[in-house]
């Protein structure tokens, strides 16, 4: 005779059952993202989702390298730096490099200590790496520490990874003209001669900010061609000499018109298979004691805001297929206050397939205006920043700029900054918040008035993804996501207790009584953005928009 305690098993087992048919029967998808999508979905209203799955180290399809040759301990001969953190070792962790840099490579150990670097009066930064296949390694971000102690270091950088030459903006030959507009994503370009291209080139599409793009975008007299244009970094992967039409790696992400002087040139050679992985940097705190709080103090000179203002720890710059790896921010002991960093942590500009893995900045001691206390800032093409925190900043999470465009942002937390995850400035284009989740803050992709005339940053961002946010605890406003973008823009799934979203259009004008930073500005966000499943992100299918587009380029990669 069977035993309760079996047919207790059968029901329990029949329960579960039931209750995965219920959860499965709940789950929804986007009416954007059918489960057959593919690149170039559209819906009636011509509203779609882009191919964000190029985003990272080697365009996604390839895992961060383990590298385990060319390894030079920097505290043996003949650098023998110091780890106790008490002798500046700067010059040491240079020549390092600069050896490394001379035999193609290698890798610059850290063992567990603490080692003093300092920014030099006449340098911008106290640590650079300029050649190819350098990488800088500790023993773990809670054993091996970097202390830069230069606290007047008002728009340096403490570790640059930037080349000899290599600027999006300086073409090596004379610029080609498109030969026709582009409205769509696309990976062909028709040129007016193709004739001096060839396959691996590596080049930049490019248009200005002309009169007729600023009139179309509603921001006359609000922009102006101090701005630079839509700028796409793409390496060239066929040419047909005889159509005058080249291909690309990566689709183009935003609209492309000859009006705008649309065009495409090679550019020198980007940094490439740098990484710094496995330590944690940090600075000394400045010693100076007024004007913390005041947003305008980094123009006051002899403060400590003037001399700490748009300083960075990290900065990629010309640099492509590089990563940052298990890196974080600490307090050095030296520090009355609990302040990991004087102004800003990380920078990627005008760099494309950078990850950013596992990383965790945090704790400026300037937060003020002018672009200062922000925690990671993208301004750069397709790059990834997956499991990162960030906690305490300005800005914790920040897009500048029309070269901000097809990066991803998965799985990453935010807590308490002072003011919003955003996008801040001259319309960030295509870029997508994936598994986002919000500790008291929220993410802002909404019209901003700020900044002077013919700068003003007006229209931050269109066509960017929220995908599957969720929100733990509110900012001091009470909603999630304040997506009012340019054009459209997309909410597709919220959860948690802080899950609302705020879309309402905003058109009219504003006075702010005479200031020259916020003169009458007529402006107009309309359409409203596009919301899916607000507070339904737990059942969105799939649960990431990112991993499931790379899944799909990744099989297809196969097939070919």
């Amino acid at each position: 005779m069977r035993s309760i305690a079996h047919f207790k098993a059968i029901i329990s087992f029949f329960l579960l059952l039931l209750v995965a048919q219920v959860t499965i029967a709940q789950t929804w998808r986007s009416a954007l993202y059918p489960e057959d999508w593919k690149p170039g979905f559209t819906d009636t209203a011509g509203r779609f989702l882009h191919d964000f799955s190029y985003a990272g180290y080697h365009s996604g399809l390839v895992a961060l390298p383990n590298i385990s040759k060319h390894i030079i301990d920097i505290t043996k001969p003949p650098y023998e730096a110091d780890n106790t953190g008490k002798t500046d070792v700067t010059n040491q962790i240079q020549q390092a490099i600069d050896d490394a840099s001379k035999k193609g490579g290698g890798v610059i150990f850290f063992p567990a200590g603490e080692y003093m670097v300092s920014v030099p009066i006449d340098k911008k930064f106290a640590i650079r790496i300029s050649t190819n296949n350098i990488v800088l390694r500790g023993a773990g971000s809670d054993k091996s520490f970097i202390k830069n102690v230069t606290t007047n270091i008002r728009s340096k950088v403490c570790i640059s990874f930037e080349p000899n030459g290599g600027e999006w903006i300086k073409p090596l030959e004379k610029a080609v003209p498109l030969a026709s507009d582009v409205s769509l994503p696309t990976q062909q370009l028709s040129v007016t001669n193709a004739a001096s291209f060839k396959k691996g080139d590596v080049v930049v599409v490019m248009t200005d900010c002309t009169d007729e793009f600023i009139q179309e975008h509603k921001s006359a007299g609000q922009w102006s061609s101090k701005i630079r244009g839509v700028r796409f970094c793409r390496s060239i992967t066929g040419v047909n000499s005889k159509n005058n039409t080249i291909e690309i790696d990566v689709p183009t992400r935003y609209f492309l018109k000859q009006r705008d002087n649309a065009r495409v040139f090679k550019i020198g050679q980007q940094l490439e298979e740098c990484g710094i992985e496995n330590l944690s940097i940090g600075n000394v705190q400045n010693e100076k004691s007024e004007l913390w709080i005041d947003d305008n103090a980094f123009n006051t000179a002899g403060t400590g805001p003037y001399e700490v203002h748009a300083s960075h720890l990290i900065r990629f710059k010309y640099a492509m297929n590089c990563w940052v790896k298990q890196v974080a921010t600490y307090r050095p002991k030296e520090n009355n206050d609990d302040y990991h960093t004087l102004s800003n942590c990380f920078l990627i500009t005008e760099s494309r397939f950078i990850t950013v893995d596992s990383c965790n900045f945090q704790k400026s001691q300037y937060e003020g205006g002018g672009g200062n206390g922000y925690m990671y800032t993208l301004e750069g093409n397709d790059c990834l920043l997956k499991d990162c925190y960030a906690e305490d900043g300005r800005h914790n999470y920040d897009f500048k700029e029309m070269s901000s465009n097809g990066n991803v942002l998965f799985h990453c937390k935010s807590k308490k900054p002072r003011y919003a995850t955003d996008f801040h400035m001259w319309l960030s284009m295509a870029n997508l918040i994936d598994g986002f989740v919000s500790d008291g803050d929220y993410l802002d992709a909404s019209f901003r008035p700020y900044g002077p005339k013919d700068l003003r940053h007006m229209y931050t961002t269109t066509e960017t993804v929220f995908w599957n946010t969720k929100g733990l605890s509110p900012h001091k406003f009470k909603y999630l996501i304040d997506s009012r973008q340019w054009k459209w823009g997309y909410v597709i799934g919220t959860s948690g207790t802080t899950y609302q979203v705020n879309t309402k259009p905003v058109q009219g004008s504003t006075s702010n009584g005479g200031n020259k930073y916020y003169e009458d500005q007529t402006f107009d966000t309309s359409p409203e953005d596009f919301v899916e499943g607000e507070g339904r992100g737990e059942t969105l299918m799939p649960q990431s928009l990112y991993l499931d587009q790379l899944s799909k380029r990744k099989l297809n990669f196969k097939k070919k």
